[in-house]
């Protein structure tokens, strides 16, 4: 069972989504309810508060990377404060972690994802490309005679 903690505040610039636990697919309704909440409507500039996140699989990560896209298509953007390491290595591994603006509290540091390529670059400190998912090509249509 998840152990996932949600709660909301006010920030400077938007709304606070503090995320403490554990995130799993357990929690995904609860996970997705909270972030469709903050992000509907207008443009919004949400922050989501992971200084307390122990833990976030791929599904909440699914879910993380949908808010961030909802966001954009009305102009806005999720910024991630503080991810724990295994947050912030899962971002990493999905090569996701360019969807967000990634915010370190403590050293004042920012990572966003201002690069020209589409977002899409080596993870940090590898020294192999990153493998890219083409939209389409698992798709039932593709997968020949087969599938």
């Amino acid at each position: 069972m998840s152990s996932l903690e949600v709660s909301i505040a006010t920030g400077a610039s938007g709304p606070v989504l503090v995320l403490a636990g554990e995130a799993d697919f357990t929690s995904i309704t609860r996970l997705d309810e909270a972030l469709t909440a903050q992000i509907s409507g207008q443009a919004v500039q949400l922050t989501i508060d992971a200084a307390n996140l122990r833990y976030a699989d791929s599904a909440s990560m699914r879910t993380l990377v949908m808010a961030a896209m909802k966001a954009r298509t009305r102009a806005g953007s999720v910024t991630l404060l503080d991810p724990q390491p295994p947050v912030a290595r899962m971002l990493d591994l999905l090569c996701i972690d360019e969807m967000f603006s990634i915010r370190d509290r403590a050293a004042g540091k920012t990572h966003s994802d201002t690069s020209t390529d589409g977002g899409w670059r080596p993870a940090k400190g590898a020294d192999h490309p990153v493998v890219r998912v083409i939209p389409g090509l698992f798709s039932a249509e593709r997968a020949g005679p087969h599938a």
